[in-house]
């Protein structure tokens, strides 16, 4: 299925998730700047695919132009990763909420199966993980339109990630959280408030950290 999907992007959509992903994984780090010959030489691609692509890019706020010097990859301010968590938790809580009476056995083993294992710790090639989790707990409600967009939203967020935790994971340290386990541990017991608790404070526990982060 993800063979198909990325035989039918554009080159132009290839190129922009290429750059995206590195931004998001830190390799292009916040005020860099970047140009369409480097892209062009980093992606083996033509002028016209790298510049749709920057244009996009600018679009989505992720980078903006500097005339005669190239791209400038954002800054994210604080009050917008505050803001994209609060959003998560409301669309993700209703989103739990709607689906949790067609919720089967089978999509709670899914759960047990992507949430981290004991002892486990969220450093950068993990965070991967995380979102998976969340989508797969939002899918069970059926919503494909909050889905998308729940889609995007954790697309976004993989850049603030990358933005306040690169230079803890640089330094071997990690985020740890059993949120996910007490989330599913909640959903085997048929607890819906308790499910709804632990979710919540899933995404607020990130929200905390960064802030933690950023006044420190």
């Amino acid at each position: 299925m993800g063979c198909n999907k990325m035989a039918k992007m554009t080159l132009k959509e290839q190129v922009y998730n290429q750059i995206f992903d590195d931004i998001a994984q830190g390799k292009y780090q916040a005020n860099d700047i970047l140009t369409e010959s480097k892209l062009m030489e980093k992606y083996q691609v033509s002028k016209s695919p790298v510049r749709e692509a920057l244009i996009e890019l600018c679009k989505d706020e992720v980078i903006h132009s500097l005339p005669r010097l190239g791209y400038q990859v954002v800054l994210i301010t604080l009050k917008e990763v505050l803001d994209i968590l609060e959003y998560r938790t409301d669309i993700e809580i209703s989103g739990l909420r709607r689906g949790f009476a067609a919720m089967t056995d089978q999509d709670i083993e899914d759960l047990v199966n992507i949430a981290p294992k004991e002892g486990e710790e969220s450093h950068a090639p993990n965070w991967d993980r995380n979102y998976v989790f969340h989508l797969r707990l939002y899918q069970i409600n059926g919503n494909e339109y909050g889905y998308r967009e729940l889609q995007k939203t954790i697309k976004q967020s993989s850049r603030y990630v990358s933005q306040y935790f690169q230079s803890a994971w640089k330094k071997g340290s990690a985020y740890t959280s059993t949120y996910h386990k007490d989330i599913v541990a909640c959903l085997k017991a048929r607890d819906l408030e308790g499910a709804c608790r632990m979710l919540e404070t899933d995404i607020v526990s990130i929200k905390d950290e960064i802030q933690r982060m950023h006044d420190f």
